[in-house]
């Protein structure tokens, strides 16, 4: 068999890498351009009512475009941070002097800090809430049922959907949308850390058959109210919180200080960065008018669908990276924040609750089939069972059942001899590159649905998906690269981060 790879030295694997990422950033940076200085520059006259917040103005001296803050989850998480990020930075300063002198009081500090913050900041109706959930799941930790923790926390989360029920309607109608919006947010947080560590607590007691009856209360109450992710996210599993707790905490260096300011910085000049594109991008007004964005050319159309994902990726990047800044001074460890748009996906560290019970020990493909589709139900729930989200849902689980098909057709005996006798290296890496692309692409489009809307969605995939081949040609050639960059970079995958999501959108 011929084993001979074009990536034969070092320098040509690199060589390769620098063309395939320059076609790619210069394909997508072409299509940005071409949308930024289209229609795009007159959609504030157009669509008034979505530049409405601040009167659409600029807060940057000098700016005299228009600034889009229609997204709503991202124009208050913004507030959120700008507002708040000196009591998030002392919460975490007190929390390493309290870890360094006396450790053992640390989950009370937590505690009593979250608490005063929400109360005094938001509202004390909210504390109260996140108290009595954290109470719920405390006995039902205690109870040993796990049916009874999967059944509370899917009622709770449903409420809303289901029954109409709004339990923090009043919050809205006393303090405004803005302390109802952020109250909404943490409050469906704060049921999967709540389920995370019954089951954690349950799973450690099967193991530890003479543990006591109770989990320890001021640890399972730092970890559901612990401040930096509890509005921001991301979510952490409870054993994973509690090793980062526990590690002793040594004296903090000069060093360390550098990096922990490096970080915050970080996190201004990514805000910053998103601002700047809030003022050119108009991607989230454009959502609302679907017939402003038939009247896209092609590659403004694509371009457009590039700056959805990448809004989309820097929101999640600048909520996760700071919130996980400020628990790094304390020297606890959150879940990364995603390193680039295409690995934005990953979230296994919390869906384990769902796919491990169900596909078991042997991992066998129809099982794995079940749990998949059993993982994405929970997360369509979770994201309100609209239409958009349904057909979301569905694709990304198609995708991933193709995924599994592919993977136990490739075990059979006949199609190892076929890869053997006629694949060699460079071939088997061009051949899952292009088997790739179009995969690559439905994963495009079914996280355009869960971006976007329908009408919206609709309008791409008449235009990109029917318009192959003459029309997109050259997009699936970049998907092939970029499959392939990503091939040449599996031996150094980026940290394991949370899958990126818009909270909980408020009804």
């Amino acid at each position: 068999m011929n084993t001979h790879c074009r990536y034969s030295s070092p320098s040509q694997r690199l060589t390769w890498r620098a063309i395939h990422w320059f076609a790619w950033i210069a394909v997508s940076t072409y299509a940005m351009w071409v949308y930024a200085t289209c229609e795009d520059t007159t959609l504030p006259q157009k669509l008034p009512y979505q530049f409405r917040y601040s009167d659409g103005r600029s807060p940057y001296f000098g700016k005299t475009r228009k600034w889009d803050l229609s997204d709503r989850e991202w124009r208050n998480a913004r507030h959120f941070i700008v507002t708040t990020w000196p009591w998030l930075v002392l919460h975490s300063v007190v929390g390493r002097a309290v870890a360094h002198a006396v450790p053992s009081l640390l989950p009370h500090y937590h505690a009593a800090f979250s608490v005063a913050f929400v109360s005094l900041k938001l509202t004390w109706f909210s504390a109260a809430c996140y108290l009595a959930q954290h109470a719920v799941f405390f006995a039902l930790a205690w109870m040993k049922v796990p049916a009874l923790c999967y059944g509370v926390a899917l009622i709770l989360v449903s409420l809303y959907d289901l029954f109409q029920l709004d339990l923090l309607n009043v919050v809205y109608e006393s303090h405004g949308y803005y302390c109802y919006f952020m109250s909404v947010v943490a409050f469906y947080w704060t049921v999967l850390r709540c389920f995370s560590f019954c089951m954690d607590y349950m799973s450690s007691d099967k193991e530890n058959a003479g543990s006591t009856g109770w989990p320890e209360y001021w640890k399972t109450l730092a970890y559901v109210v612990y401040l930096p992710p509890l509005f921001l996210g991301p979510l952490q599993n409870y054993d994973d919180f509690i090793k980062s707790m526990e590690r002793p905490k040594p004296p903090i260096t000069v060093r360390e200080i550098i990096n922990y300011a490096a970080g915050l910085l970080r996190s201004a000049a990514h805000i910053l960065l998103i601002d700047i594109m809030c003022h050119y991008f108009y991607s989230s007004a454009l959502i609302t008018a679907p017939h402003l964005v038939k009247r896209l050319d092609n590659t403004s159309l694509l371009g457009y669908g590039v700056i959805i994902n990448i809004m989309f990726f820097l929101k999640y990047l600048i909520q996760y990276g700071f919130s996980g800044n400020c628990a790094r001074i304390e020297g606890l460890r959150l879940p990364s924040p995603p390193k680039c748009v295409a690995r934005s996906h990953l979230c296994s560290h919390f869906w384990r609750y769902i796919y491990l019970p169900i596909v078991g020990p042997e991992r066998k493909a129809g099982w794995r089939m079940i749990a998949v589709a059993t993982s994405f139900g929970c997360v369509w729930v979770w994201h309100s069972m609209t239409t958009a989200v349904t057909f979301w849902a569905t694709l990304s689980f198609v995708g991933i059942a193709l995924e599994v098909v592919l993977d136990e057709v490739r075990r059979l005996n006949c199609c190892k001899r076929l890869e053997s006798k006629y694949m060699n290296t460079a071939s088997s890496r061009f051949l899952k590159a292009a088997i790739g692309s179009p995969h690559y692409l439905l994963t495009i489009f079914a996280c355009m649905f869960y971006l976007t809307t329908i009408e919206v969605t609709t309008i791409f995939f008449k235009r990109v998906i029917l318009g192959f081949p003459i029309r997109t040609l050259h997009q699936n050639c970049d998907r092939t690269v970029f499959a392939d960059v990503l091939k040449n970079n599996e031996n150094h995958p980026p940290a394991s981060c949370s899958r990126p999501r818009n909270g909980r959108c408020c009804k």
